[in-house]
């Protein structure tokens, strides 16, 4: 390795696939990352002595396009193997490498950091047509084809622990090996995308980042210049005398606002549909809701289509738009069977399947409210909390069926099953007065005790999930 400023930094010559890339800048995270340590440690007192010398080093000496995809994917990489004790450690690797990107890009202009934060990994597939990469500072040509050169090897496990590439134990456990394809779980994608794949939320929150994601927001940045079949895709300043004027549709904050109105005129027609309940015939304005729910099918399967499964998982939205189109297939499904059938029941279980979509699609428009910045600071809370509210329902399912098997057997020749059930689930959801009014009948010496448990069981379920 060459030694910057009395530091050892891997030695890149620009030539690299990304996999190797990724594998080289690991050793150094690897060699001088030992210790759990907060971000703002990183920053004040690491950084000087063992992560700058690389960052330096990258800026004056290396010319690769993918070198901020790499130092990502490698946060990725390094969020993918914590396990056990090594957790905080195999963090902080993380964290480093979102603070060498960061400050890397930093030391570049405007023009190189829309480059390199834009530039998309090219597919693996694609390698014997790959196009060059625009020459500029921060780009080489043919740089493209060396990126996917041997980049053929299969997807491993996101969680696997890779360990054959390097001589020591702790290198060993944490490095990618040769087998690994980085390139496979990131093609198509840039380096902001890899950042919000990686949850790099350290490197993306800074103030050189923002910068150009709210360039790209608002349209100062763009990626395509006419809307013919010939146009490359190539992030660069807008700019009005050459770009095709219907290219602005591409802008992220002009699709918002088409966004609104195309929700706004969706609600109108939800509810006319279920005031009106047309029970004999297709309304007008029932046809327009089916015209409304198959057009936002379309575009949320070009979206994922374009991302890709691991950039769409990382959108909160993603999982009730998903509802809205399941409940809506389901809707129309039981709907045309029952208009087929001349089967009134069927069709008012229809409308009582759309009666189930306002819990999708009302809450999706607080996805309009993060144009706001204060309702955009709260949308993550919001996320967690969801996300900690389906880990706390799991819990109560697993208590639910342990409790319900127990009961249901104690209850036999009292009550049925689907009464004791349905007792239980009153229960579950407050109303623990009534399962102590009937515990004697279900199992007088059994019944009360556990029925006791039960109640404290419930009453510091959430506590009991949180400590483990």
């Amino acid at each position: 390795m060459p030694a910057h400023k009395d530091v050892s930094v891997p030695e890149i010559d620009g030539r690299e696939s990304f996999d190797a890339l990724v594998r080289k800048l690991s050793v150094h995270f690897i060699q001088h990352i030992d210790a759990p340590h907060t971000f703002e440690d990183l920053r004040n007192v690491l950084y000087a002595k063992t992560l700058k010398p690389l960052v330096m080093y990258l800026v004056d000496e290396v010319r690769h396009p993918a070198i901020v995809c790499a130092l990502l994917a490698l946060k990725w990489h390094f969020a993918a193997v914590e396990t056990g004790d090594d957790r905080g450690i195999s963090d902080t690797r993380g964290l480093a490498c979102e603070l060498v990107a960061w400050r890397f890009v930093t030391h570049l202009t405007e023009g190189e950091a829309i480059d390199l934060l834009c530039y998309e990994l090219p597919s693996p597939s694609k390698h014997d047509n790959q196009q060059e990469h625009p020459n500029g500072a921060t780009g080489l040509d043919g740089v493209d084809e060396a990126i996917v050169t041997s980049e053929r090897t299969p997807l491993l496990d996101d969680t696997a622990v890779l360990d054959q590439s390097f001589a020591d134990d702790d290198t060993r456990s944490h490095s990618p090996d040769d087998t690994t394809s980085f390139v496979s779980n990131f093609a198509g994608l840039n380096a902001l995308e890899i950042a919000a794949v990686s949850e790099a939320k350290k490197f993306l929150s800074q103030r050189a980042i923002q910068r150009i994601i709210d360039g790209i927001w608002k349209g100062d940045i763009v990626f395509w210049e006419t809307m013919n079949q010939h146009s490359k895709k190539e992030a660069k300043i807008y700019n009005k005398h050459k770009s095709d004027p219907f290219c602005r549709l591409r802008v992220p904050l002009y699709s918002k606002v088409f966004e609104v109105l195309f929700f706004a005129v969706w609600l109108v027609l939800y509810y006319t549909v279920l005031v009106q309940k047309p029970i004999h015939h297709v309304s007008t304005s029932e046809v327009l809701l089916y015209v409304w729910l198959t057009s936002f099918a379309y575009n949320e399967l070009a979206e994922f289509w374009d991302a890709g499964t691991k950039l769409y998982a990382t959108d909160f939205w993603s999982l009730w738009d998903l509802g809205i189109i399941a409940t809506g297939l389901a809707f129309f499904v039981t709907r045309m069977v029952g208009l087929a059938k001349h089967d009134g029941k069927l069709i008012d279980t229809a409308f009582d399947i759309l009666s189930i979509e306002a819990l999708f699609l009302v809450p999706r428009i607080c996805s309009l409210l993060s144009l706001h910045p204060y309702f955009g600071t709260l949308l993550p809370c919001l996320k967690e909390m969801t996300k900690d509210f389906i880990k706390f329902l799991g819990l109560v399912a697993i208590l639910y069926a342990g409790f319900d098997t127990t009961f249901i057997f104690l209850a036999r020749g009292t009550f049925s099953v689907s009464k004791m059930n349905w007792i239980l689930i009153k229960v579950f959801f407050g109303s623990s007065y009534l399962g102590f009014d009937i515990a004697e009948e279900i199992s007088p010496v059994l019944g009360p005790p556990l029925m006791f448990i039960l109640t404290k069981v419930l009453d510091h379920a959430r506590e009991e999930y949180l400590s483990v």
